[in-house]
């Protein structure tokens, strides 16, 4: 009787340690099946600056992806950390980026330069290879150029940005003696220089004046250049050009 009762409790006792090794292992594999639900990945953005003008800003990285707006060379953004080939064109490739009024979309890489800060040069100044006197080269930045200063060291800074002279994108290091990061200067820059390349001296007058009547843009370094370059066209062509004395007297 006594072996008999042992059998049987040593049965159930074995019973009941393969259920619940059979429900362990289930969950085991359970677990093991279940994929982790997707997250979106997290959106790091950088500041960044536009060097060209006009760049337009698309809703899809496609040259022909539908125009939203375009950016203004100088103009600070964010750079969303996202590029993408363009679809017509793999020799292109487009970045995502964000301007300051929440407009998302995308625009030649070429022309963002993320981690840069904008500055404008107030005079010429000589391009060298690496920041080192004996690496000058022949090339020069010219004042109203607008760049973006990527890297510091010491008194020089390395920039990239289209000079006066040239035709595409340059980049070097310059002394940072010979540049200005005021928003009003790289403003007054952008304009001014619109307004002296007109052909028509009676549209540069024009373009200068609305500089010099903007209240927003006196307290800029280029004030006196821009003022000036008004006095001496208007003097120069008196019967082409009508003289406003407000304008002539607004900036002292």
């Amino acid at each position: 009787m006594n072996l008999t009762k042992y059998l049987v409790v040593a049965s159930i006792s074995i019973f009941m340690f393969a259920c619940g090794s059979g429900s362990e292992q289930s969950g085991a594999d359970v677990a093991e099946t279940t994929s982790p639900e997707p997250t979106e990945p997290e959106v790091i953005a950088t500041k960044a600056v536009c060097i060209w003008d006009e760049v337009s800003v698309r809703a899809t990285a496609d040259a022909k992806g539908k125009w939203l707006t375009s950016i203004s060379k100088g103009e600070v953004l964010e750079y969303l950390g996202e590029d993408a080939p363009d679809a017509q064109d793999a020799k292109k490739t487009y970045s995502k980026i964000k301007l300051t009024d929440g407009t998302e979309g995308w625009s030649r890489k070429d022309f963002i330069i993320p981690d840069g800060e904008v500055a404008v040069f107030l005079e010429s100044n000589t391009i060298y290879r690496r920041p080192d006197l004996l690496t000058v080269t022949e090339d020069e930045f010219s004042q109203m150029d607008i760049v973006a200063i990527t890297n510091t060291q010491s008194e020089w800074v390395e920039v990239t940005g289209k000079r006066k002279e040239g035709t595409w994108i340059s980049t070097g290091w310059v002394k940072g003696n010979k540049l200005s990061k005021d928003a009003v200067d790289v403003a007054v820059a952008k304009f001014g220089r619109l307004a002296l390349t007109e052909e028509d001296p009676v549209k540069q007058v024009e373009k200068l004046k609305e500089i010099l009547d903007n209240s927003d843009l006196r307290t800029s370094k280029f004030m006196p250049f821009i003022q000036a370059s008004f006095n001496s066209l208007s003097a120069s062509k008196p019967d082409e050009v009508a003289i406003d004395s407000v304008a002539t007297d607004s900036i002292q």
